[in-house]
């Protein structure tokens, strides 16, 4: 699988779409601080360039963060230098020893064969419900099945960045494609670089009975409190049960 978030999506990610990350944050930082238990350690899952890590750390929380991309972890040590950062999938990372694991913007998602996505979540899943201590949490949110259709074209750009994506979805496979064209102006010229990103889509009813037979207590949500998630997002938030 070609690396993901590449050195022009990856700026162009930290300039234009990281407005979700820092909106959830904040009420992230508020579940985690009203938690069950007194939480000290947080694996921070697909930090991205660090919006959430760098509140994490502000809040008063030890966190790791990783990523597969180590053009985001660039960007992310310089927002956020007294965090960890470690360049890994949710799939390769150990999990045990923290109090609460973050997944915000569907990092869990992203799959090269979709064939394997069911499994390397749940088998994450379950690993996750055997690590976290009674009352530890699981923030995650996804993509589920459903209207309205995701299928269309759409674009943005800045003073020297311009970026054209075109989504297509299969809800029969549960699969959604995000083919990405970055033009990035690098002197007096601009570069093109492409993307394709594949994703998952899930079923949210029964994500949730999963989770319960995990030992989860789960609530899910289209928002992050006042942070309203894109259509079709949901925001699950798993606490260990005591």
């Amino acid at each position: 699988m070609q690396p993901l978030y590449q050195r022009d999506l990856a700026y162009v990610h930290a300039e234009a779409f990281e407005t979700v990350a820092r909106g959830a944050a904040i009420e992230i930082v508020r579940r985690l601080q009203s938690a069950p238990i007194r939480i000290q350690k947080v694996l921070d899952v697909g930090c991205g360039a660090g919006p959430l890590t760098r509140h994490l750390v502000d809040a008063g929380f030890e966190v790791t963060a990783i990523d597969p991309s180590a053009e985001m972890l660039e960007l992310a040590r310089a927002n956020s230098p007294s965090s960890r950062f470690v360049c890994a999938s949710a799939y390769e990372m150990p999990t045990q020893g923290y109090d609460a694991i973050i997944a915000l913007g569907e990092p869990l998602t992203y799959h090269a064969d979709s064939s394997d996505a069911d499994g390397l979540l749940n088998d994450f899943l379950e690993r996750v419900a055997g690590d976290l201590p009674p009352g530890g949490l699981l923030v995650f949110d996804l993509i589920g099945l459903g209207e309205p259709s995701l299928n269309g074209r759409t674009w943005r750009s800045g003073d020297d960045w311009a970026i054209l994506v075109e989504t297509t979805e299969n809800q029969t496979e549960r699969r959604l494609v995000r083919d990405i064209e970055i033009f990035r102006r690098v002197g007096k010229l601009y570069r093109r670089s492409l993307e394709v990103h594949q994703i998952r889509l899930f079923d949210v009813p029964m994500l949730c009975n999963r989770l319960a037979s995990y030992g989860f207590s789960t609530e899910t949500s289209p928002s992050y409190g006042n942070q309203q998630l894109p259509p079709r997002r949901h925001a699950f938030f798993a606490t260990r049960l005591l």
